[in-house]
């Protein structure tokens, strides 16, 4: 045998087994199988652990839970720091002061709530309540109102907007927070204990802030700072209005009669449509109630209006009129002594639950975990 022949022979590859044994077939189908569980596994861990915030006592305050309770807390700041545009939010929430982080401030407080509100569930759930059909029931029908005016997509933006979740999600927390309702009020039967409130107890409490109960009459004459297509009138108009009001005032103080001058000077009177046989359209005319309020459009005139007595008139100008103004009639502490020993038991009876709440927050099995991870990564849009 020569050179060559050996040469070939080495190149000579052993031929490949092309039928596999049914071991082998097995044995393979296993490791793929093994290998599409680890894959599913570790999408559904990623998947999972991004899904919740926190846990309190092994029970996870979900991303949706949480989001919700931080757009009511950035609602509720952005209304006391009297933001409303983009910009003013955006520089607010990005711009730290004295060291303070104002956004994570709004997600800590946020995370107290969800806290708060999962200890709730644990605490109804271990009375033996949960979210059942009439629950449920009660939570479709607010979303109904919603979905009456709101087309499918136009609900989900609102939602989304308003906060941060979809519409099943928000379904989900209001059932939620209903079924802690019911837990509140069936732990306060079961554990408050009704103090006596007597009427000293009551007077001594309306004394400290009247304007908290009271109602004031009052007897109008009003004269708007627009025309009759809403646009605002000049100066030189106002400073007209301003001069028949203070005619107005005087010929009240003079002794003229309030309804008499309310026909004559009030621009209401001139928006009267009714038949004049109609007198109770008539009495409503330059008339009105009043309950004291921080918040209102006609801040300047119910503040006047609460810091003097029945007989009193003057001029008031508010942001869209200006009104010539006669107090009538002021409630007292004999009109309202009921209802101010009811507003006593009612506040009594949340102080015990919210001592309760506090308490439970206290243990630390109600510790909150943060899922670090998630919690981090929600940030200022």
């Amino acid at each position: 045998m020569n050179e060559k022949s050996l040469n070939n022979r080495k190149r000579v590859k052993p031929k490949k087994k092309l039928i596999m044994t049914t071991k082998e077939i097995n044995r393979i189908k296993m490791i793929s199988i093994i290998v599409v569980i680890l894959i599913a596994a570790v999408v559904y861990y990623i998947a999972d652990s991004s899904s919740y915030v926190a846990t309190v006592d092994g029970n996870r305050i979900s991303r949706s839970e949480f989001q919700f309770f931080l757009n009511q807390q950035v609602t509720y700041i952005e209304y006391l720091e009297e933001l409303s545009t983009d910009q003013e939010k955006k520089e607010y929430w990005t711009t730290p002061v004295d060291g303070q982080d104002p956004w994570e401030n709004a997600k800590s407080k946020a995370l107290d709530f969800s806290k708060e509100y999962m200890i709730q569930l644990i605490k109804a759930q271990e009375m033996g309540l949960k979210v059942n059909s009439e629950i449920k029931s009660q939570a479709e029908a607010y979303l109904a109102t919603l979905k009456a005016s709101l087309t499918d997509r136009q609900l989900y933006n609102y939602v989304k907007s308003a906060y941060g979740i979809t519409p099943n999600e928000l379904q989900k927390i209001y059932e939620n927070l209903i079924l802690i309702d019911d837990f509140k009020e069936k732990y306060m039967k079961e554990n408050y204990v009704a103090q006596e409130i007597t009427e000293a107890d009551a007077k001594a409490y309306y004394d400290k802030d009247p304007k908290k109960f009271d109602d004031v009459d009052i007897s109008y004459v009003s004269f708007y700072k627009h025309d009759d297509d809403g646009n605002d009138l000049t100066e030189d108009q106002l400073n007209e209005k301003r001069k028949t009001a203070e005619t107005v005032l005087s010929k009240l103080k003079s002794g003229e009669d309030i309804d008499k001058l309310i026909k004559e000077y009030s621009e209401d009177a001139d928006n009267d449509t009714s038949d004049d046989s109609d007198n109770s359209a008539d009495d409503k005319i330059g008339k009105a109630t009043l309950s004291y309020s921080e918040s209102s459009s006609l801040k300047n005139l119910i503040d006047w209006v609460f810091s003097n007595k029945p007989g009193d008139s003057e001029i008031i100008e508010t942001e869209y009129a200006i009104y010539v103004v006669k107090i009538e009639d002021r409630t007292d502490f004999e009109d309202l002594k009921d209802e101010i020993k009811t507003t006593m038991e009612q506040e009594a009876k949340e102080k015990f639950y919210e001592d309760a709440l506090n308490s439970w927050s206290l243990e630390s099995k109600y510790n909150i975990i943060k899922n670090s991870r998630v919690y981090d990564s929600i940030s200022y849009k």
